[in-house]
């Protein structure tokens, strides 16, 4: 399954998904991050297939996970739903929500426009074009 197999909506949470593993912000997924997330959030690493995940995931055995390969073992893992690689519920702390949001609001001012989620993405290694953009923010901007 690929990125046009997904709605907007659903691109932009897994891409939040993707990111809160994404610690140092490089744009992309390390096995290393993958268990420290695991850990951060009190669950025991050893319950889950990290090495297994690694293996299906990291397509081109760089060591690295991509956007585009993780939202490819998202489908193929059957994640989505309620299920997200984390093991977390879908369901968010404010504390979470802020931080991703205050990710991509890279000038404070409490709003995140189509030149910051560009710039963000591009910075982790996705670069959408500017049509990709306008849909996830429309997807993703409740209030217009």
């Amino acid at each position: 399954m690929t990125k046009s197999n997904f709605s907007e909506s659903q691109i932009v949470v897994i891409k939040q998904q993707f990111n809160s593993i994404d610690k140092d912000r490089d744009g992309y997924i390390t096995e290393s991050e993958f268990l420290e997330t695991l850990k951060s959030l009190n669950l025991k690493p050893e319950e889950y297939d990290c090495q297994g995940f690694f293996t299906k995931a990291d397509k081109n055995k760089d060591g690295k996970i991509t956007f585009s390969e993780f939202l490819n073992a998202y489908h193929d893992l059957g994640l989505g739903n309620n299920h997200v690689v984390t093991g977390q519920s879908g369901q968010k702390s404010q504390k979470e929500i802020d931080a991703i949001f205050n990710a991509f609001d890279l000038d404070g001012n409490g709003y995140i426009t189509e030149q910051e989620l560009g710039k963000v993405l591009a910075k982790q290694g996705d670069a959408p074009s500017r049509e990709e953009i306008k849909k996830m923010m429309k997807a993703a901007d409740l209030n217009g």
